[in-house]
This record gives structure tokens, C-alpha cells and sequence, in this order.
């Protein structure tokens, strides 16, 4: 499907699961790369073991990219979470209430975050009014569009770790600057919030962004910032604008990091909370677990095609492995396939390392309605109503 090119493409060229699979890593060894490096960060490690192929796959290619990136992102990661940990044991019920009752505003930052990536464009050729204006327009979206449910949510966790009493729906309706200032006043990890070089708090760029308070003189930009007596006016090239979205982006990776480990960390808690209606995910953020995950054990999808009949995925697979064996796992990717389409009809081709098709498997969606209603019904149930169809030597 065409909206999920981009992201087949990322995974291919872009994560490093492919190279460590033709340098002799197996998808069990990838597994424990991933419980390794999020280890020091997990407190139940248990959680860690069950959700690292299912969920945690892309967050561990992005840990490894931001950690490269940015400098010294780890301790930041740490020391936010250090927040998240004190407010549960501060207060359990109201740290879990609160990440079980954010979901769905990050889920819609979330969706605009894909967003923000389709509309992204290179900007190295610009000429230096339209660098600034779409640099401008990215640091407004960066800040405000996809990062305030987590400003809100580390709001409200530095509020319990200090024993405050909590409002979601009314922190949700603060000023973006409000919640910025409690969080530097409030939070042990303030300077996250404040941008070098000028030393302005983020909230500020997002309103140099949002109202358009630059100009252009000769190749520089001119920003001013504040009213009145604290008005600030200051002068940065094309290059130093690039380094502030580069900061303003490196405070939402520390926070969506850390949100996320803590929320796979605690899962099974907050996910009893959920309200299971209100979550309203674009189909690319499933798709990219889906996708990881799949990548993760060596298939690496060529194509997919869904709707609410059919559903037909083709794995090609990265590894050297016994063609029968992997052919079965393959199979028993069905149930995930359904659970990402929900189609009545699935099917799953399978083609060797060699690009020859080796197995098609299918089922019928009604299998594992009937899995979900009766427990009684397992694998050995699937096993018996999956459908097998061998070619080129199987």
C-alpha cells in the first residue's frame, strides 16, 4: 500500500536490522540486543522480555539513532524517568490513572506527527526566505502540534511527585508558556526546556515560528522574542536555525522516550485504565510496529494489501534459515496480520532468501474470533484450520 512505503522504505535503508542479519545476527539475538539496551531503563524486566519483537522494536532502532545523534540524550532519558518513577511511588493509582488518560491525546499527536513527516521537505537547496519560513513552520509544529500532550503529562507527573493534587482536563487547557515554566520552575530536568545559545525557553521559539516575529537582513535571520522592556531581538545564519529545531526535536525525543518506556514498563496496569473508544490511531503507527516487529525476525515485507475482505502480505525472507521452519513462523504471522487489518480473508506468502515463493498459508478471520471467545481453543485449533499451499521444492 502506498501509505506504507515510506515506512518499508525506512526500514530497509535506514534501520540497522538488515546489516546485522547479514552479519550473522538471528532474530534471537536481535531480541536480546533490544533487551540490553533498554534493560537499564526497565524496572519490571519481565514487561521488557514479553514486549520487545511486539512493541518495542521501533523505539529501540530510534533509541539507537538519537543516541547518536544528540550527545548525551541517555542521562536525560534517565532523569525524566527518574520523575515518572517517583511519582508511582508516590501515588500509584494517580500516575497510572494519568498515563492511561493521555493516551489519547498522544495518539493524536501522534497522528500529527506522521504528518509532519509526509510534509517534510529538503531543505538544503532553499533560497534563505523559504529556509526560515519552513524551519519557522517546523519548530511552531515541533513544539506546540506533536509535543504538548507530553509537556502536559510531565506537568502532571512532577505534580504527584510532589504530592500536588491533579486536574488532566484543566492542565490540558494551560498555555503552552505556563506549561513550559512549570516545568522549569518544577521538574528536575528544567534545562531541557531552554534553548542555547539565546537561552530561550521553547515556548518562545514557538511563538518567533507561530507569528512570524524574523526577518531576513542580507543572509541572516533576524528574531525577536517577548514585548516591551524584555523584548529580545538577536541574529542567527541558516546553519544555527537547523541546530535549534535540531534542540527543539531533542527535548520531544527525551520525553516521548521516556513516556514510552515507562508506559511499556507499567503496561498491564495502565492498560486495564484505557478507554479502549477514544484511541483514534493512524493505521501507519500500527503499521510500523507491525512492520519492525515482522523485520525484527528476518521477513521484510515486499508488499501489502488489505481491506475489510482481503488481506495479502508477502515476507521475503533475511535470513539463511531451513525454508520449512520459516515457513511456519510465517504462517502464525496470520493472527498479527488480522489484528492490523481486521480483514475476513489472510493470506501470507512466504519466498526464500533466494526470492523463490516457498509457502502460501491462509485462514479465515472467524479462527481466531473463535481463539479470542474460547480459551480452549489454542494453537493446536489454528494449526488444524490454517490453510497450506507448497511450491519450489516444499
Amino acid at each position: 500500500m502506498k501509505k506504507f512505503q515510506k515506512i518499508l522504505e525506512g526500514l530497509k535503508d535506514k534501520s540497522p536490522i538488515p546489516l546485522l542479519l547479514e552479519n550473522g545476527y538471528t532474530p534471537l539475538t536481535i531480541k536480546t540486543e533490544i533487551i540490553e539496551t533498554f534493560k537499564p531503563y526497565f524496572k519490571n524486566h519481565s514487561n521488557l522480555e514479553k514486549y520487545a519483537i511486539d512493541f518495542l522494536v521501533p523505539d529501540w532502532i530510534n533509541f539507537l539513532r538519537i543516541s547518536i545523534i544528540h550527545t548525551g540524550i541517555e542521562n536525560d532519558i534517565k532523569t525524566v524517568l527518574d520523575a515518572y518513577d517517583q511519582a508511582k511511588v508516590k501515588n500509584y493509582e494517580s500516575t497510572t490513572d494519568v498515563l492511561s488518560k493521555m493516551i489519547p491525546f498522544h495518539l493524536e499527536s501522534g497522528n500529527k506527527y506522521w504528518s509532519f513527516l509526509n510534509l517534510e521537505v529538503n531543505k538544503k537547496g532553499l533560497e534563505i526566505y523559504e529556509f526560515a519560513q519552513t524551519s519557522m513552520k517546523d519548530i511552531s509544529n515541533i513544539i506546540e502540534g506533536i509535543s504538548k500532550s507530553v509537556y502536559v503529562e510531565n506537568v502532571l507527573i512532577n505534580k504527584i511527585r510532589r504530592g500536588k493534587l491533579i486536574d488532566v482536563e484543566k492542565t490540558m487547557s494551560n498555555k503552552l508558556g505556563n506549561l513550559i515554566q512549570d516545568l522549569i520552575d518544577n521538574s528536575d530536568y528544567g534545562s531541557i526546556f531552554i534553548v542555547p545559545k539565546e537561552n530561550i525557553k521553547l515556548s518562545d521559539w514557538r511563538n518567533i515560528g507561530a507569528h512570524h516575529t524574523y526577518s531576513i537582513i542580507d543572509d541572516r535571520i533576524r528574531c525577536e522574542s517577548g514585548e516591551g522592556i524584555r523584548k529580545v531581538t538577536f541574529d542567527i545564519d541558516r546553519n544555527e536555525l537547523f541546530e535549534r529545531i535540531n534542540y527543539c526535536m531533542r527535548t520531544t525525543e527525551i520525553l516521548n522516550m521516556a513516556h514510552k518506556i515507562f508506559g511499556f514498563d507499567n503496561l498491564p496496569e495502565i492498560s486495564k485504565r484505557i478507554d479502549k473508544d477514544k484511541r483514534n490511531a493512524r493505521p501507519e503507527i500500527g503499521f510500523l510496529m507491525f512492520s519492525s516487529a515482522l523485520m525484527s525476525q528476518g521477513f521484510e515485507i515486499q508488499n501489502v494489501n488489505y481491506d475489510s475482505a482481503n488481506a495479502s502480505l508477502e515476507l521475503f525472507d533475511l535470513t539463511q534459515g531451513d525454508p520449512k521452519d520459516r515457513g511456519i513462523h510465517s504462517s502464525q504471522l496470520l493472527n498479527r496480520l488480522w489484528l492490523l487489518t481486521n480483514s475476513k480473508s489472510l493470506e501470507i506468502k512466504y519466498f526464500r532468501n533466494n526470492g523463490e515463493l516457498y509457502l502460501t498459508s491462509s485462514i479465515g478471520s472467524e479462527i481466531f474470533e473463535q481463539i479470542e471467545k474460547d480459551d480452549t481453543k489454542g494453537t493446536s485449533y489454528f494449526a488444524e484450520n490454517v490453510n497450506f499451499k507448497l511450491k519450489n521444492g516444499g
